[in-house]
C-alpha cells in the first residue's frame, strides 16, 4: 500500500490535501469538483486494488471509530463514532471474569473518550452515556469511580529499590472469590497472578471445525474397562496415556506379543477370552505437552484407582496428593 501511494498520490493531477491511512480505510480532504476525477485515478492505478468512497453528510465524516466534525470556521472537531448498529452491550458486571477485566471495560471507554473527543461538551456528553450504559450492564457507581480516579505515579526510590527485582508473571484460571484472595497472597511475594476465564459459552457452542474421532485423538488420557467375556463381567480396568492416537495405542494393548501391557497380559494371559471394544474406551483429557500429561494421567490414576495399573504412571505425585480429587467430562 505504500508503494502504491507513492505512485497514485504523486501522479494525481489534483492531490488531496492530506490522505490518512490506517490498513484499508483513508481519511481525505480535497475539493469535490476533484473526488469523481481522484477516485477514478486512484481505481486506474493498480488493477488489484479498487477503493470504494463516501462523502461528507451534514459535514461529518466517519474514520474508524472516529467522527470528524467540520465547523463553519473551517476547523475539525471530533467525538466518538457509533454505528446504528451498535448496541452498547458490554461486559455484564455480574459475568464470571475477574475484576479487573470489567475495570479495563469502564478504563478504555473513559480513556477513549479523553482521547477521541475534542470538545469539552463533547468528552462530558460522551462519558455521561458511558457511565449511563455501564449503569444498565450491573456495573454500580463505586466501580466506576474507582476505575476512573487518577492513578498516583510510584515513588521514584521504590522504582530504583526494585530495579533489579524481576518480576514474575503466572497464569491461573478464574475462579470467583479464590482467585481474589490468591493474587493478594502472590503479591506479598512478588508474583503477579493474571487470571483467565474458562469454560465460556462460546467454547461450550461454537465449534468451527468438525469433533475429531475418539480414536484419531492425538495425546489422550484414556481409560480402558474390560468388558469380559459373555455373560462374564470383569470390573479390570486400566488408565494410561499416549503422544500418538488412541487408535494406534488401543492396537498394542490388542496384541499378545506386548509384554509390557498389562492390559494385553489380562486379555491374553490372565484372562484368556476377556476383550474391550475401541469405541467404548473413555477419554478422560487431551494434552499435547509430555510432561503435563504425564502429571494429567498421575492425577487420574490416584483418583480413579484402576485395578490394572501397577505403579502411579509415568509421573510420581508426591503422596500430598493422597486426597486429590479431579472430574472431566468426556472429551470429545
Amino acid at each position: 500500500m505504500e508503494h502504491f501511494e507513492s505512485i497514485a498520490l504523486t501522479t494525481a493531477p489534483n492531490p488531496p490535501s492530506w490522505w490518512y491511512r490506517y490498513v484499508d480505510d483513508t481519511h481525505t480532504k480535497l475539493e469535490r469538483k476533484f473526488a469523481d476525477e481522484f477516485t477514478h485515478h486512484i481505481n486506474n492505478s493498480d488493477q488489484h486494488i479498487k477503493f470504494t468512497t463516501e462523502e461528507e453528510h451534514d459535514n461529518a465524516l466517519a474514520f474508524l471509530d472516529v467522527e470528524t466534525i467540520r465547523r463553519p470556521d473551517g476547523q475539525i472537531k471530533t467525538k466518538v463514532f457509533r454505528k446504528s448498529t451498535h448496541t452498547d452491550q458490554y461486559l455484564h458486571f455480574t459475568s464470571n471474569h475477574p475484576l479487573v477485566h470489567k475495570m479495563g471495560v469502564v478504563r478504555t471507554l473513559h480513556h477513549r473518550a479523553d482521547l477521541i473527543c475534542s470538545d469539552p461538551n463533547d468528552r462530558l456528553e460522551e462519558k455521561t452515556h458511558i457511565n449511563n450504559t455501564l449503569h444498565h450492564s450491573g456495573y454500580p457507581s463505586w466501580a466506576i469511580k474507582q476505575a476512573t480516579r487518577t492513578r498516583k505515579k510510584a515513588h521514584t526510590n521504590s522504582v530504583q529499590r526494585n530495579g533489579n527485582q524481576k518480576k514474575v508473571h503466572v497464569t491461573a484460571p478464574y475462579i470467583k472469590n479464590l482467585t481474589e484472595i490468591l493474587q493478594h497472597t502472590f503479591r506479598t511475594y512478588g508474583v503477579q497472578l493474571h487470571a483467565r476465564p474458562f469454560n465460556t459459552i462460546r467454547q461450550l457452542l461454537v465449534c468451527p471445525k468438525d469433533p475429531t474421532p475418539s480414536k484419531d485423538v492425538c495425546g489422550p488420557i484414556y481409560h480402558i474397562r474390560c468388558e469380559g467375556c459373555g455373560d462374564n463381567e470383569c470390573k479390570m480396568d486400566y488408565i494410561g496415556e499416549t503422544e500418538r492416537s488412541l487408535q494406534a495405542r488401543v492396537k498394542e494393548h490388542r496384541r499378545p506379543s506386548c509384554v509390557t501391557s498389562e492390559v494385553s497380559k489380562h486379555i491374553h494371559n490372565d484372562s484368556p477370552g476377556h476383550n474391550f471394544m475401541v469405541e467404548n474406551v473413555k477419554i478422560l483429557d487431551r494434552e499435547p505437552d509430555w510432561f503435563k500429561r504425564g502429571i494429567k494421567e498421575a492425577m487420574y490414576i490416584r483418583t480413579h484407582k484402576p485395578t490394572l495399573n501397577r505403579d502411579g504412571g509415568r509421573y510420581q505425585l508426591p503422596r500430598i496428593r493422597d486426597n486429590i480429587k479431579i472430574t472431566h467430562a468426556q472429551w470429545c
